[in-house]
């Protein structure tokens, strides 16, 4: 069976070890659009959408991207990303801020390197072809995936160079944001709340989950906890939690030969034909129409 790179990583992925804390992920879909559910992580993540338009979302702020665009995500922003067109292209590269800082407290560590880790100064949100900035910090990032692939002698090096090189691009065109104040989206309430019960759904999607359960983590009632969580994403809790099952339902049909009613009870469903039903809704075929049109690709 044909194995796919998985789209589902959560914050909860290791993007590199602590020796080396990056990773870069290529994502190339030629069938099934990606998407990637809400999700965050303490690292920073830049995008470089090649081929294929998007729609991504930043704090439940919708966003569409065109083919080209460059995508920076800070720290803890809550972010999903679904693919609008076919074929599509895009990377990512997510590392640790920590990996750029110098052990002697230098100018560049006071005026960006310091600031942008504790939140005194912010990444720009979306860079395009034709504006300040784009082709150096575009020459910088193929730079980066060029190494990235051959690890020649050096090439740690040069990613970091690199690295440093697109922060210093962005202060000479004036595209970070320095506040003079600390700025979090961990100082949203809303987003605190939203972000652990996305959590929780994440780590016990497996397991049986009732809407009591989602609302306590919120600590909320069940009712108010339903407008809210309609209100932060656009789905009712159980919906935004059958269409994550469904997500990873999707993965398992494709990389393994589990029966279907298997990867139905895995995947924290408890009814066949709820699955099936819940499956098609989200891929527009069943699980098994799924499984065989992707064996033929």
């Amino acid at each position: 069976m044909k194995k796919r790179m998985n789209a589902a990583y959560r914050e909860s992925a290791e993007h590199g070890t602590t020796f080396l804390p990056l990773q870069v992920y290529h994502f190339k879909e030629e069938y099934d659009p990606f998407f990637v559910s809400h999700h965050w992580h303490e690292e920073i993540e830049i995008l470089f959408f090649e081929k294929g338009d998007f729609l991504f979302e930043r704090d439940m702020v919708p966003e569409k991207i065109k083919e080209g665009a460059i995508v920076f995500v800070g720290r803890s922003v809550l972010h999903q990303i679904a693919g609008n067109a076919l074929p599509s292209l895009h990377h990512a590269v997510i590392f640790d801020l920590d990996m750029l800082k110098f052990d002697r407290y230098d100018m560049a560590q006071a005026s960006v390197i310091a600031p942008l880790s504790n939140g005194e100064c912010l990444l720009p949100g979306c860079i395009c072809p034709g504006e300040s900035g784009y082709k150096e910090i575009l020459a910088a990032l193929r730079m980066i995936l060029s190494s990235w692939e051959r690890k020649n002698a050096g090439w740690y090096l040069s990613v970091k160079a690199q690295l440093l090189l697109i922060l210093a691009i962005l202060e000479e065109y004036g595209l970070l944001i320095h506040t003079g104040r600390m700025a979090s989206v961990e100082d949203s309430y809303q987003m605190r709340e939203i972000k652990k019960v996305l959590k929780y759904m994440e780590e016990h999607y497996k397991e049986r989950i009732t809407l009591a359960d989602l609302a306590g983590e919120a600590g909320m009632n069940e009712q108010y906890f339903c407008r809210f969580f309609r209100k932060m994403t656009g789905k009712t809790p159980i919906t935004y939690l059958n269409d994550y099952r469904v997500g990873h339902a999707a993965e398992a049909l494709l990389q393994s030969d589990a029966r279907i009613v298997e990867i139905c009870y895995e995947n924290g469903f408890e009814n066949v034909s709820y699955f099936i039903r819940k499956f098609k809704e989200g891929k527009g075929m069943t699980p098994k129409e799924y499984r065989l049109g992707n064996m033929k690709l």
